[in-house]
């Protein structure tokens, strides 16, 4: 277990320095461009990427290939790897091209389809289109680095997959910074820097791939039978693993109908919900889905022995651990929430000063603040449940189980659709956001409610209601720091703000520690080396 939480610890201290990159990123954007027409204009464009790309390395692919690969890795069988691996990327290739083609070809059709508030012909509509068009080359890129992601993940390599994203924000950011005044329109320069970056990622993992002997020619074959059992499942795991992304895409095809700016909103409010994401459910999920996998591909789980009958666990003990899938995920979980519940609170606590030292400044005005604040709030919401579930369908896949995650996410995007129209009727843009979490936590309850092989829901109640009242303490402890500083000048709001993040994770942490808090008391032991 100690060797578990380190892995996902060090994926998460990579992903802290991203999603630092992505906050500036997003604040470059924002100060040069703001929240209106040519903003929303990007977003639109680059938001079926940003979601072929975000299901195919967290969702599709990973889900799919991982298993395999890691049964393969697992057994010693390096060449099937490679055979596996050629035959995918054979497919893929061909694929790729033919939609890279047909979405230059029908940019205006997609845009239709991304956007239907804009009208064929209108500046927006013509805009995203040019947008569209230029960012086509990454779909072709993003198919290749998530095979990649896949195979490296499987390898038990996290580090080269977790730093790709560092090297994307890097060439969006410098695109904008230097050359976005050399194109016309000057948005054009990110949609550059994107493709840009895609190029960058591909040339950084394919060394870790040749170092594994992935390019072993001699192994390839046009049919392989456990890449065509992977592409079977690409349908239902999409479904399972990209529900929140969907139900993301949803709502800003719905906000393209409301006022100009709405799509910018949900889009700078996604940004800082990812942000607790990837430090703490993405990590774990990363490295739950290759271990569970090898574990299950090398006969560890015995399905003759339900796990929940276990009635001791030595967290230190890697061989009690390799015996019991469901325990490594009972643990895996339970961290997730002790985690991404303060932190929500926290978001929540402080969702404007966040949203105004981040974004507030340039061509973002106040108005941009208060409605990216309010769907910040409302959007976070849901944001345990989206962890879970990530969690809950990296357990369900690395046991080949897709029936499950498939129906949690038919469920949650039927939801999501219903109350996306019932919501923003009664609420505009902020009600799209609540319409996203709603629908989070129903897919949610759906997968928790199945308890598969006799995980321990009760441990995981107990563990959440321990974190929201410590979280519910230090959401007023906050609130009254950040208090102090809410009228001076910027400068020392931002300094505020930086104390009173620090002041209330301090304080919930010495809190559990002083309850003697489960999950804290295991932080503690893994990262002090006690036994």
């Amino acid at each position: 277990m100690a060797h578990f939480i380190k892995k996902a610890a060090s994926i998460s201290s990579i992903s802290l320095i991203s999603r630092i990159l992505g906050m500036i990123r997003d604040a470059i954007i924002a100060f040069i461009f703001g929240a209106d027409t040519v903003s929303d204009a990007f977003f639109i464009a680059f938001r079926p990427f940003d979601l072929v790309r975000k299901i195919m390395s967290d969702g599709i692919l990973s889900s799919s290939f991982i298993p395999l690969f890691a049964e393969q890795f697992a057994q010693n069988k390096k060449e099937q790897a490679a055979a596996m691996f050629l035959n995918a990327l054979f497919f893929i290739s061909i694929a790729g091209a033919l939609m890279v083609g047909l979405g230059i070809y029908f940019a205006p059709f997609w845009v239709d389809l991304f956007a239907p508030g804009y009208g064929a012909g209108s500046y927006s509509h013509t805009l995203s289109c040019l947008l569209f068009r230029i960012m086509m080359p990454y779909m072709f890129i993003v198919f290749f680095v998530a095979l990649s992601m896949s195979v490296l993940h499987a390898s038990g390599n996290f580090h080269v997959p977790a730093a790709t994203p560092v090297l994307l924000n890097l060439c969006i950011i410098t695109a904008a910074v230097i050359f976005s005044n050399q194109f016309t329109p000057k948005i054009a320069v990110l949609a550059i820097g994107v493709t840009a970056g895609g190029i960058v990622q591909l040339a950084f993992q394919i060394p870790s791939l040749a170092k594994l002997g992935m390019f072993d020619f001699k192994t390839f074959v046009r049919v392989n039978p456990h890449v065509k059992k992977a592409f079977i499942t690409l349908g239902p795991s999409m479904i399972g693993a990209a529900a929140f992304q969907i139900n993301l895409l949803v709502a800003g095809l719905t906000a393209s109908k409301l006022d100009p700016g709405a799509v910018s909103y949900l889009n700078y409010a996604e940004r800082l919900v990812q942000f607790p994401l990837a430090l703490v459910a993405s990590p774990v999920a990363t490295v739950l889905l290759p271990m569970l996998s090898a574990m299950a591909g090398t006969r560890c789980l015995k399905p003759g022995k339900p796990s929940g009958g276990v009635p001791r666990f030595n967290f230190f003990d890697q061989t009690e651990e390799t015996q019991d899938l469901s325990l490594l995920f009972d643990a895996g979980i339970r961290m997730v929430f002790f985690l991404i519940i303060p932190a929500t609170v926290g978001i929540i606590a402080l969702n404007r000063p966040i949203v105004l030292l981040l974004f507030g400044r340039g061509a973002f005005d106040l108005t941009a603040v208060d409605q990216t604040g309010q769907c910040l709030v409302f959007m976070i919401l849901g944001v345990w449940a989206v962890a879970g579930t990530r969690l809950f369908v990296a357990f369900h896949y690395a046991l080949s189980n897709i029936r499950q995650p498939f129906m949690a996410g038919v469920v949650s995007i039927g939801c999501n659709v219903l109350l996306c129209r019932f919501f923003v009727e009664r609420m505009g843009v902020t009600g799209l956001s609540l319409s996203v979490s709603l629908s989070a936590v129903a897919g949610f309850i759906l997968l928790a409610a199945s308890r598969p092989f006799g995980i321990r829901g009760r441990g995981v109640l107990v563990c959440a209601c321990r974190a929201v009242f410590m979280s519910v303490i230090m959401f007023f402890l906050v609130r009254w720091i950040w208090g102090l500083w809410s009228d001076s000048s910027r400068i020392i709001q931002a300094a505020g703000l930086v104390i009173s993040i620090s002041i209330g994770a301090g304080g919930y942490l010495v809190g559990t520690r002083l309850t003697s808090n489960p999950e804290m008391v295991m932080l503690t032991r893994i990262f002090l080396k006690q036994k």
